[in-house]
Formats: C-alpha cells, sequence, structure tokens
C-alpha cells in the first residue's frame, strides 16, 4: 500500500498582524491553475454581507451592569397566563425585546466608552491645574470598561483555556478575527464541477444538500419486527428504569444548568447560560418549574427546540459541502432538558454499550480506534505464511453518523428494555427540534 499523497498550496498572502487589524475581513481566494502550475491570488476586503438587522446575542458585559437586572426583575415580576413552559418562553422573549433595545441606545458599548474616557482623562491631564481627583475616578472607570470589553472579545473568540486578565483583549480579538476567516465559505464546488461564489446560490446549495442527507429513507412497515429479529438482549433491568424515570428535583435542575459553558455559542434565542446563572435567584423558580413540568407531563414546547445549523469545516480549504460539518445550535432551555436525561443514562451506558465502541463510555477514547486499527493493518502487512487468511473492509459510516432513523431508534431502546416514560421523552426531544 503506497503513501497517501496529501497536496498543500504554497501560494500565500501574507500580512501584518496590525493590517489584518485594519481590514479584519479580508480573505485569499486562489484563481484556477489552468495552463500554469501556480495560482493566481485575490486578496478581497470585506467579503462578509452583513445582517440588515443584527441578531440578539446575550452579551457578557451585560452581568455587570445593574440596568439589566432592573429589566429583567421588571419583567419576572409580570404575570402571565399558560404552563409553565410558555409562561418562560414569553417572559424570556420580553427580556430579548427590552435588552435589544436597551443595547441600541444605552452604554453597553464598552469601546465607545473607552475612547470617550480616554478623551476626558487627555483633557484633565491637560488642565492647568489637574484635578487629581477626577483623574482618579476616571481612570477607574476606564480600568473596569477595559474589563468589560476584554470579556466581549473573550465571548467572541470562543476561547475557555486563557482567564480574563492582563488586557487579553487584542489576542481574544485576533483570535475572533482568525475564526471568522477561517469559517468563511468562499465558494462551492457543484457535482459538474463548477463553482458557485454568490451567497443566495451558496445558500440553495447548502439547502438541497441537507434536504437531500436528513430526507428519510424508511419505508413504513414491519420495523418493529426486524428490530425484534436483532439478536440484542434485554439489558436494562427494572431498578436501573426506574433510576432513568425518577422525579427530577430542583437541585438536580440548578447543577445541570451551572454545568453548562456559560459562553458556548447561544441558540436561535440568543441567551447564554451565563444568562441563567447571572440572574438565577430571579429567573431559577420559573427554569426549574418549566424543567420539570417536561419530565412531569412529557411535553416540550416547540419553540425551545427550535435549532440554527452552523457549518464546521473539517479542512482548511473548503471546497464541497461534504467538508463541512454541521452542528445544531441549541437553546439552554433544550441543553437542561437534554444534559440531565444524557446524565442519567450515563449510568446505565456501560451496560447497554459494548466494550468495543470507545467512542460512548467516560475513560474510554475514540483514538484508541486508531491505535487498534494501525496494528490491524501492520499485522495483515507482516503475515506472509499460514493457511488461514485475513482481509480488512473500509466502510463509509458519513451517513450513519450524520443520522438515525426515528422508528428504528425508538424500538430498539424497547428492544434494550427501556421503559415507556424514558422513550416518551426521547421521542419528544427529537420529534420537537425545528
Amino acid at each position: 500500500m503506497g503513501a497517501a499523497c496529501v497536496q498543500k498550496r504554497l501560494d500565500r498572502a501574507l500580512g501584518s498582524t496590525g493590517w489584518a487589524g485594519s481590514f479584519p475581513d479580508t480573505i485569499v481566494l486562489h484563481c484556477t491553475d489552468i495552463g500554469s502550475d501556480h495560482r493566481a491570488l485575490i486578496v478581497a476586503d470585506k467579503p462578509f454581507k452583513r445582517m440588515a438587522r443584527r441578531l440578539f446575542r446575550f452579551d457578557a458585559r451585560w452581568v455587570e451592569n445593574p440596568e439589566v437586572r432592573l429589566m429583567v426583575n421588571y419583567v419576572w415580576l409580570q404575570e402571565e397566563a399558560g404552563s409553565p413552559m410558555y409562561k418562560l418562553w414569553t417572559k424570556l422573549k420580553k427580556v430579548r425585546h427590552m435588552l435589544y433595545d436597551w443595547a441600541r441606545v444605552g452604554e453597553s458599548n464598552s469601546a465607545r466608552n473607552i475612547r470617550t474616557l480616554q478623551g476626558e482623562i487627555e483633557a484633565v491631564r491637560r488642565a492647568n491645574p489637574v484635578d487629581w481627583d477626577k483623574l482618579r475616578d476616571l481612570e477607574g472607570d476606564l480600568g473596569r470598561q477595559w474589563t468589560t470589553e476584554e470579556l466581549f472579545w473573550k465571548q467572541k473568540s470562543r476561547v475557555r483555556w486563557l482567564k480574563e486578565g492582563d488586557r487579553n483583549s487584542s489576542y481574544f480579538h485576533t483570535v475572533t478575527r482568525t475564526r471568522r476567516r477561517k469559517n468563511f465559505i468562499a465558494k462551492l464546488r457543484c457535482e459538474d464541477g463548477g463553482w458557485v461564489e454568490e451567497e443566495p446560490d451558496k445558500a440553495k446549495m447548502a439547502v438541497e444538500f441537507f434536504d437531500n442527507l436528513f430526507t428519510s429513507e424508511f419505508q413504513i412497515g414491519d420495523v418493529d419486527a426486524r428490530v425484534a429479529a436483532l439478536p440484542i438482549e434485554w439489558l436494562v433491568t427494572t431498578d436501573m428504569n426506574q433510576k432513568l424515570v425518577a422525579p427530577v428535583s430542583a437541585d438536580e435542575i440548578r447543577r445541570t444548568v451551572f454545568s453548562i459553558g456559560p459562553t458556548q455559542a447561544p441558540g436561535s434565542d440568543g441567551f447564554t447560560a451565563k444568562f441563567f446563572r447571572s440572574y438565577w435567584d430571579i429567573v431559577g423558580p420559573l427554569v426549574v418549574e418549566a424543567v420539570g413540568s417536561f419530565f412531569a407531563n412529557g411535553k416540550l414546547l416547540r419553540s425551545f427546540n427550535h435549532t440554527w445549523i452552523t457549518l464546521i469545516p473539517k479542512v482548511e480549504e473548503v471546497e464541497t459541502m461534504r467538508q463541512l460539518r454541521p452542528i445544531s445550535l441549541c437553546q439552554v432551555i433544550y441543553k437542561i432538558v437534554s444534559k440531565i436525561l444524557a446524565n442519567r443514562l450515563a449510568v446505565v451506558l456501560p451496560v447497554v454499550v459494548s466494550p468495543e465502541q470507545n467512542a460512548f463510555i467516560k475513560e474510554r477514547q475514540i483514538v484508541d480506534n486508531v491505535l487498534i486499527g494501525h496494528e490491524i493493518m501492520h499485522y495483515l502487512k507482516i503475515k506472509t505464511k499460514g493457511k488461514k487468511g485475513y482481509m480488512a473492509l473500509k466502510v463509509d459510516m458519513e451517513k450513519a453518523y450524520d443520522r438515525v432513523e426515528w422508528p428504528f431508534l425508538l424500538s430498539l431502546l424497547k428492544k434494550l428494555g427501556f421503559g415507556e416514560q424514558w422513550v416518551k421523552w426521547i421521542h419528544e426531544c427529537i420529534s420537537s427540534s425545528s
């Protein structure tokens, strides 16, 4: 077996960090290489088309502002009719609208505040005599604004291993710009070999790809009979089922909320876990009531299961839709429900999952399979004697991990011994998404 050939592009455009800061949206496009072994480069500035109306995103800087707490408290004191889930959705919607309007006209922009304070400090320093008390107050305000600006860019950069402090804003800013350029899809290759560069055409191509990928191939018929014929044992005991469907407590919900990353990418409602963690004394009781209602009646408000699909590049130079990995950005309320289910399932999972499946069990790693695969291929290469032969099959598991048929999943859960209540919860989670 020969070594795989990896193609790397040698033609590149270089720029300093300062230049990249002045032109943050610049990307490099490679033209076709017909008739030459080199590709012409196009350095394109500002290729991103911003939305006319910016989507709401809860800003981590707002938790330091007392006005935000007052707005949240004001909305939460209002009476709402309906189920706990609907009450929570209505209140979050009102808070979202209030924060959006407040952010547009308020003083939440720390970058603008920094420029204003720097000008005021310079004016005080030039005055004669210098008002030292005012200068000290302005410098204190400037330090606080720098801290909030750093927090803003840390949230944007998605960097979790570096803590705030020592004025890391420029580093977070650079990481954010780099991530945006890396994730930007300049063009896509069609099946006929042509290229698509316009945004509407790329969007249409993406929709067609996922429409084909996620369209069910299931034919209504004897799926239960097929699953029943599988050589699978009844593994989940009655005691396990009782623990899986045990009543959810307020403490369990609170621990789950505070275990979610505070600045993870928000879902379609724009709220991060930091909002719920920062104002838990206000919003916590209703969140506990709403999440508890799901485990009591098995119904999830569809609005809480509305997700964004975002695309993560698998390679450096994306050319086709298959080189993009889709992930769903879920809302925090759905994350709470699903994480409670996942934490409970984790106790049962070692019994259900076979020892060969290394990706789903705590303290096992999927990379272990790489080592096993390498050893197997090495054994096949060096085996030259003996009457018994072996062979290796390369199987494309792409679609197997991209999707799963609902009827098959639910029938398999029943086959393994999961109770009716647990299967009902899982079915509600997967079928109420949009």
